[in-house]
């Protein structure tokens, strides 16, 4: 159906595709969706009213997801069985997440999930050497997909940021974590696509002005992950989760 929250400018068009570019960039390189970035930018810098900041972004990121996807596929970084595996339980998880939010303080629960992406980041960024890959076994698989679908659904949240941690966590490496959550983020981000655009709360002009730089951004990113050297990358990443952490935790504390 679709829908428009109001007019958007020519000026604002070029600031919303630079602003794609920023997204796909860090989305192919670190492996989530970009939602958990561009949602926030379009209400702070943009004023977009919240359900279309919100679903707005949603389908380039089923757009930027899939051509990083097809990179990080050619280069044999993805882990189809841990897709297939986790898939599931991501899927099904936010339900459970949604309604826990009955019973758990959302301030509380900010502030833990900042904790926890902090904890992980100075582990990435002080740890010498991953873990030796190994397939992990399907129980740790599923719980870790329904932590990531749980923690998504209590944060309303797409959930990509999560799952290269938790891949990390159970044993992947770090360039295969990263190849095997973007391929999950395209099948992630296509219900909620759905559900938003039958709703109206996509306003594709400003879905195709954020696609248009998330496109080439996605692509570069992944090329840029996929040439460098994986230590490198695991502190970069650290960094990246580090700041994204504190711009998290601040973002939720001002925002009621």
């Amino acid at each position: 159906m679709g829908n428009r929250y109001g007019s958007v400018d020519p000026f604002t068009f070029i600031y919303l595709t630079l602003t794609g570019i920023l997204v796909g960039l860090l989305g192919g390189m670190f492996g989530f969706g970009g939602s958990s970035i561009s949602t926030p930018l379009l209400r702070v810098i943009f004023l977009i009213p919240p359900y279309f900041a919100l679903a707005s972004p949603l389908p380039m990121t089923l757009l930027s997801s899939a051509v990083a996807s097809h990179r990080y596929y050619r280069e044999k970084l993805i882990d189809w069985e841990i897709v297939k595996k986790m898939l599931p339980a991501i899927i099904l998880g936010p339900a459970l997440g949604a309604y826990a939010t009955k019973y758990v303080s959302g301030k509380l629960l900010m502030l833990f999930t900042a904790v926890f992406l902090i904890y992980i980041a100075i582990r990435f960024i002080t740890t010498k050497r991953g873990k030796k890959y190994g397939t992990p076994k399907f129980w740790m698989v599923l719980l870790g997909g329904v932590f990531i679908g749980f923690i998504s659904g209590m944060l309303a949240n797409g959930g990509g940021i999560f799952i290269v941690p938790v891949l990390v966590l159970l044993g992947l490496e770090i360039k295969k974590a990263i190849g095997t959550s973007i391929a999950m983020v395209f099948f992630i981000a296509i219900p909620s696509i759905l559900v938003h655009w039958y709703l109206g709360h996509i306003d594709w002009l400003i879905t195709l002005a954020l696609s248009m730089g998330a496109l080439p951004g996605a692509y570069f990113g992944a090329w840029v992950t996929v040439k460098i050297n994986r230590e490198k990358l695991r502190r970069a990443y650290g960094v990246f989760l580090l700041l994204f952490a504190i711009y998290f935790a601040v973002f939720e504390l001002m925002h009621p």
